[in-house]
């Protein structure tokens, strides 16, 4: 899509306030990592280590309030798991053969060559290999519906990625333009759900970071720009990079 980038990932951390987390950073592990921490559990959200692998999760809504009587693993920790993995192969490979129980979720999983969604259904976890292009996910109870939202994110980053330059060299503008789509207030045909925007504002959850990750194919490096913040509010710091084997 993007000439020397294979791998371009824009995505808002929509979370309860009071969860605490630290911004991505690398961390001291085998293989080298660079990605936020939840310190609640220890897992993650979003990430990229140095074999060029991306993880990055999504907590879908069940429409219902889980079990209590039935313990269930924090996403979090899966996408930390497959963070140890050396390609999306892999990781799809291991997805297929986890077994512990979890929540609603949305799996991304990429390398520069090839990327995979899993999601789990019904105890079963379900895995599609995606073909080349733009793709946008929600946390919606469903995980292929298409609804309104998705539809305008489509659309904005899809415009986004037609008026810039293919080279992807300035990554500067990049990350304006998509900060732009991530802070996004439309709801959407009058709707007063703030869920409904790109950008969430509820009362006790809502946009709590950003992040902006590249794939530099002729550097073999990861560059991540975060917001610290809801994206409408708070600018995206330097990037920290990764640089891959």
């Amino acid at each position: 899509m993007v000439e020397h980038c294979p791998i371009i990932v824009a995505a808002n951390r929509d979370e309860h306030y009071d969860r605490p987390s630290t911004p991505p950073a690398l961390w001291d592990t085998d293989p080298r990592i660079l990605a936020g921490r939840d310190l609640r559990a220890g897992g993650t959200w979003l990430g990229v280590n140095e074999y060029g692998l991306l993880v990055g999760i999504l907590n879908r809504r069940s429409g219902r309030e889980p079990d209590p009587l039935i313990p269930t693993r924090s996403r979090g920790l899966l996408c930390r798991d497959l963070l140890n993995h050396e390609s999306a192969a892999a990781a799809a490979e291991f997805v297929r053969m986890e077994k512990d129980p979890y929540q609603p979720f949305t799996l991304l999983f990429a390398d520069p060559g090839t990327a995979w969604i899993a999601y789990n259904l019904l105890g079963e976890i379900k895995t599609l290999r995606l073909n080349a292009g733009l793709h946008v996910y929600s946390n919606g109870s469903e995980f292929d519906v298409r609804s309104q939202k998705v539809d305008r994110a489509y659309a904005r980053f899809a415009q986004v990625v037609e008026g810039l330059p293919p080279n992807g060299d300035d990554k500067s503008a990049w990350v304006s333009s998509l900060r732009s789509v991530l802070g996004d207030h439309t709801s959407g045909n009058g709707s007063s759900d703030p869920r409904d925007a790109i950008c969430v504002h509820g009362d006790i959850s809502g946009t709590v970071s950003s992040s902006i990750i590249f794939y530099s194919q002729s550097e073999h490096r990861f560059y991540t720009f975060t917001s610290p913040g809801p994206p409408c509010q708070t600018v995206f710091g330097e990037a920290v990079a990764l640089n891959v084997r």
